[in-house]
């Protein structure tokens, strides 16, 4: 085998970094799509609870003929209507959902306990 003068094996300077730039490239598309995919999962599923405390809450009423009042959502509908107390994923810290603006004669208002944007029905 004949070695040749002045030839080495492996990559040069210039193609170790075409191929690190391709992948920044790639990486810097790909994560801002992860990202806002994360968060509409987690409006989504706080939708999700929105809609099961809403038929929790009319459940409630076709039992006792009244709309529950302004409490926590674990207080009033319990273990009954809810197989779990729902929080927000998206919130900062996870805070319950709770009624307001229910009287016996008029449903009560679910929000999302992080007030955030988009997470209503």
């Amino acid at each position: 085998m004949i070695k040749l003068r002045g030839t080495q094996a492996g990559f040069t300077l210039i193609e170790l970094m075409i191929v690190i730039l391709i992948i920044a490239i790639l990486v810097a598309i790909a994560v801002p799509v992860f990202l806002a995919a994360s968060n509409n999962g987690k409006r989504r599923t706080c939708q999700s609870n929105l809609r099961t405390i809403d038929s929790a809450i009319t459940c409630y009423d076709g039992y006792y003929d009244a709309w529950p009042g302004n409490e926590a959502c674990a207080t009033v509908l319990g273990t009954t209507w809810l197989k779990r107390d729902p929080t927000c994923a998206a919130s900062p810290s996870p805070g319950t959902y709770s009624l307001s603006g229910g009287t016996g004669t008029s449903p009560p208002s679910v929000s999302c306990p992080g007030n955030i944007a988009g997470h209503s029905l």
